[in-house]
């Protein structure tokens, strides 16, 4: 703090002048020098950041800009000649936008005492920050019903789960310190493979336009991770949550732990660690109704799925390592793992010979940043990146049964039959039967008896195993030219490898009906490079950018190829503020690879057809988008903000699966959809204050396309039987995937202060207390039409509606003290309500369940194939059934109801359904 005759001298404003560029790890410092008696610049002064490691000199007018700052909090120095020295502590910077500080200094030359500062940033009069971002913090992850990055991401406006503005699944990328990270072979319908544990986070925030052209491979969306170097002294936290003392549908085995440690050692090298493990028994509940048969498993509990357990562990690490006054390496390493047993409602009565699927990912990247002296004349910043990226999935039949050591966590990878084979791709292996897989066979272990629907025996019979791996470098190098202009320049070049395996039905030798395995081993190209500029005249800001983007599938990939695509993508901002507002005007070319799963065969069935063939296509190209954007930021009151954005964006090229020669059943992929994406956003949000806070977002969007996801088929020409005439159709649009229309989220905090409550026994149980409500309304998703067979379409695509969704999340907090450690502990609880949300339906008749007559059609068609009698003598005798008693189960009387029983069990929807009421409680202890 300042001296009393200090503070009447030392005047500190804290505005928003300009932002670096959008989607960076880090921000900057910048502001004016004065003195404080006559107001006149301060030239020569000297601004350093963090003991002096990063810094810059005032211009003549006192001006100054420190670039490139890492995103968190920092300490700002300011010395002049003749001045009085200013310190101030907790400055944050966050990335993307600039921290002002503008400073008068006493004519004096006697040292002051620190003053101690928060300095937030205001993006929402900032001209500068021209992209359409929403962030979330480790405090939000904290403070919120949510449980992972990904959950924090889906408030923001114009989501659906990991869609944004109405685009497919894939069309994102994820941005970790800087460097760039994605599942580049199956994005479209794969995770990403490596979870960011919440705890190591400074921020991460959603863009959906404008952002850098230093990134790429995203159309619709960009996440940008920020994570936290360690602290200069010791700390950390540990968490346990769990379910397991809650009773029947409270209850499905969670365990979470998680412990988290950053601090120095030695010569200001710091490091941060964490472990996040959690195992669940039923990984994925749906909150579906009681079936009506006490007889049915699920009658007594009808909230738990069996075998559906799922378990996690994601590990981190990082190193900060000062090198001298102007370089620092930074290193990372996370390790993510996630293996899950899959329930399948053919093996509810043989689920040991359901799936499994383990899913590993890697994480490793180096940065090392040289930054120019607080002298230099014309400052710069040079930032040097290497990352290897690694993810390998694995589905099939386990070998092993599986052994639970605490809870759901078992402890040990699991084992697959056939992984050798798969993992070899030895396709010459794999003609012939796998040994380990038995085929199915009709379930005699159901409590209907009948041979039918269900199976046992044998499992399904598949092997599915892929692997794609990364090494990407990347520099950037960051100019400045005065204060008002900075610019930007890099590059990247990425080596790639992808090796996929796919065998169906291995319990048989390939040959008719059974398609030969799959195998690709390639090595795409990726490269790219940038210029970018942000110039600031008055109060209008300009930002223009150019990226071209190189794209080569790989020689070694068979099949006619092409050679590399390539792509120019300008974007460009114009920004202004203007009567208490910032107004923008953005419009941008974006482009990605394809998913490297377009590019090879698979031989099974993912498609609206009844085939087994699928044939990748290597000479895909890019897909594209173009998008226009609008937006007013406006702050009517100190802690109110109002956002709105307009936006219309072009798709083309999309990949869509359109038929191969004459054979209705065999198609091939080709960047033949082309769609638009139009809509507003409104973002209201009142920033924490006097103890309580509220966010409301509103999306009103329409999304349509030619071909509503890569896998439907689209009829690109036809041959009119008559005169031989090829025929193309008209672009006829329907609503993609996610095209929700309207979404709206409200967030709802509050905390009593500790002063506020009833007394009981010395202590105030109500003080401190916080709470957060999440309310989520959308509308209903798209969805086509199909006939009973399910091979066939109805109509056209995607012309039917799910009813809207809507949930109610509630988390309450309260500050607990053991000793001297402080903590706290917690209920957090999804779906309040338990609301029982319908996420699909049957297709053929657009209801979750099927009719009575539709069970009495499935029930008689599966007794003509099985009417033969069951003796007393078969594992499938039941006495119950045996009306007569005479040691058979025989005649339409005694069998047909047995078939009808299994085929309204058969029936049943399950997976329809959303989840239900999820709670958790929780302790952790920070130390």
């Amino acid at each position: 703090m300042t001296s009393p005759r200090g503070r009447g001298v030392l005047a500190l404003a804290l505005t928003l002048w300009t932002a670096p560029l959008a989607g960076q790890a880090s921000g900057a410092i910048a502001g004016r020098l004065v003195d404080s008696a006559t107001t006149q610049p301060i030239a020569n002064a000297q601004v350093t950041v963090d003991e002096g490691r990063r810094g810059t000199m005032t211009a003549q007018d006192g001006r100054f800009r420190i670039r490139v700052i890492r995103s968190g909090w920092h300490r700002v120095r300011v010395t002049a000649i003749g001045y009085r020295p200013v310190r101030l502590d907790s400055v944050l910077v966050r990335g993307g936008e600039t921290t002002t500080l503008d400073i008068a200094l006493e004519a004096m030359a006697v040292e002051v005492e620190e003053l101690v500062v928060n300095a937030q940033p205001d993006p929402v009069l900032d001209p500068l920050a021209a992209s359409a971002e929403q962030k979330v913090t480790a405090a939000d992850l904290r403070d919120l019903p949510v449980t992972t990055l990904e959950e924090g991401i889906a408030l923001s406006a114009g989501t659906v789960g990991e869609s944004y503005r109405g685009g497919r699944l894939g069309q994102q990328s994820y941005i970790v310190d800087g460097v760039g990270v994605k599942n580049q072979l199956d994005a479209s319908s794969g995770s990403l493979g490596v979870r960011i544990p919440p705890d190591i986070l400074t921020e991460a925030s959603l863009i959906t336009n404008g952002f850098s052209a230093r990134y790429g491979q995203a159309l619709s969306g960009m996440i940008n991770v920020v994570t936290r170097d360690g602290g200069e002294r010791w700390s950390g936290r540990a968490l346990y949550e769990t379910d397991r003392p809650l009773w029947q549908s409270w209850d499905l085995g969670l365990d979470r732990v998680v412990v988290t440690a950053d601090g120095p050692i030695a010569g200001g090298v710091t490091v941060l660690g964490a472990v996040d493990i959690s195992g669940r028994l039923d990984a994925d509940p749906v909150n579906a109704p009681r079936p009506a048969d006490p007889r049915d498993p699920r009658f007594e509990r009808p909230w738990m799925l069996p075998r559906n357990s799922g378990e996690q562990i994601d590990a981190v690490a990082k190193v900060t390592i000062p090198l001298g006054a102007q370089h620092t390496l930074r290193l990372f390493g996370l390790h993510s793992e996630d293996q899950r047993l899959l329930y399948d409602p053919l093996y509810k009565y043989d689920a040991e010979l359901s799936p499994g699927r383990r899913t590993v990912g890697n994480l490793l990247t180096g940065h090392f940043q040289y930054a120019s002296g607080a002298s230099a004349g014309l400052p710069f910043v040079v930032d040097l990146r290497a990352s290897f990226y690694n993810r390998s999935f694995v589905r099939g039949t386990l070998e092993d049964s599986v052994n639970y050591q605490f809870g759901a966590i078992t402890g040990q990878r699991f084992n697959f039959v056939g992984e050798d084979i798969a993992r070899a791709q030895d396709t010459v292996r794999a003609m012939a039967p796998i040994p380990g897989l038995l085929p199915p066979d009709l379930s005699d272990r159901t409590p209907w008896s009948v041979p039918a629907f269900f199976l046992g025996q044998g499992s399904r019979g598949e092997i599915a195993w892929n692997r794609f791996r990364e090494f990407r470098s990347q520099l950037d190098v960051t100019l400045g030219i005065g204060s008002s202009t900075d610019i930007l320049a890099g590059g990247e070049v990425v080596t790639q490898r992808v090796q996929t395996f796919q065998r169906v039905q291995g319990f048989e030798p390939v040959g008719g009906a059974v398609p030969p395995a799959t195998a690709s081993d390639f090595s795409p190209f990726i490269g790219a490079a940038y210029a970018e500029t942000q110039i600031r005249v008055a109060e209008l800001a300009f930002t223009g950018g150019l990226r071209y983007d190189h794209f080569d599938p790989g020689a070694d990939l068979e099949g006619q190829n092409v050679g590399a695509r390539r792509r120019l993508g300008p974007r460009f901002a114009v920004s202004t503020a203007l009567a208490g507002a910032t107004f923008v005007a953005s419009y941008g070319l974006f482009s990605q690879p394809p998913d490297f799963q377009f590019l090879v065969d698979a031989a099974f069935d993912d498609t609206t057809r009844t085939g087994r063939f699928r044939r990748g296509n290597p000479n895909l190209g890019f897909e594209k988008a173009t998008q226009f954007e609008l937006s007013v930021r406006t702050r009517p009151r100190p802690h109110l903000s109002l956002r709105l954005n307009a936006f219309v964006k072009r798709l083309e090229g999309l990949v869509a699966t359109v038929p191969l020669g004459v054979n209705p059943d065999s198609s091939v992929f080709g960047n033949t959809d082309v769609g638009s994406v139009k809509g507003g956003e409104i973002i209201f949000e009142r920033e924490p204050h006097d103890g309580f806070g509220a966010r409301v977002t509103y999306t009103l969007q329409q999304a349509m396309a030619t071909s509503t996801s890569a896998f439907l088929l689209r009829q690109a020409a036809v041959i009119d039987p008559t005169t031989g005439d090829t025929i193309f159709p008209a672009r006829v649009e329907f609503p993609l995937d996610f095209d929700r229309r309207h979404g709206l989220t409200v967030i709802l905090q509050g905390r009593i202060p500790e002063t506020v409550g009833p007394v009981v026994a010395g202590v105030r149980p109500l003080a401190g207390l916080e709470s957060a409500v999440i309310f989520r309304y959308g509308s209903g998703l798209p969805f086509s039409r199909t006939n009973a067979a399910g091979d066939s379409l109805v109509g056209i695509p995607n012309d039917s509606r799910l009813p809207s969704q809507s949930t109610v999340d509630l988390l309450v907090r309260r500050p607990i003290r053991l000793g001297g450690t402080q903590g706290s502990i917690y209920l957090d609880m999804r779906n309040v309500f338990n609301r029982r949300n319908l996420v699909a339906v049957r297709r053929d008749t657009g209801e979750p369940e099927l009719d009575e007559q539709g069970i009495e059609d499935l029930a008689e068609d599966a007794f003509m194939e099985h009417p033969e009698p069951i003796p007393f003598e078969s594992p499938r005798y039941r006495p119950e059934a045996d009306l007569d008693g005479n040691g058979l189960i025989e005649g339409q009387d005694e069998l047909l109801p047995l078939f009808e029983a299994a085929a309204r069990d058969f029936s049943q929807p399950l997976f329809v359904y959303g989840p239900p009421r999820v709670v958790r409680l929780g302790i952790e202890l920070a130390f």
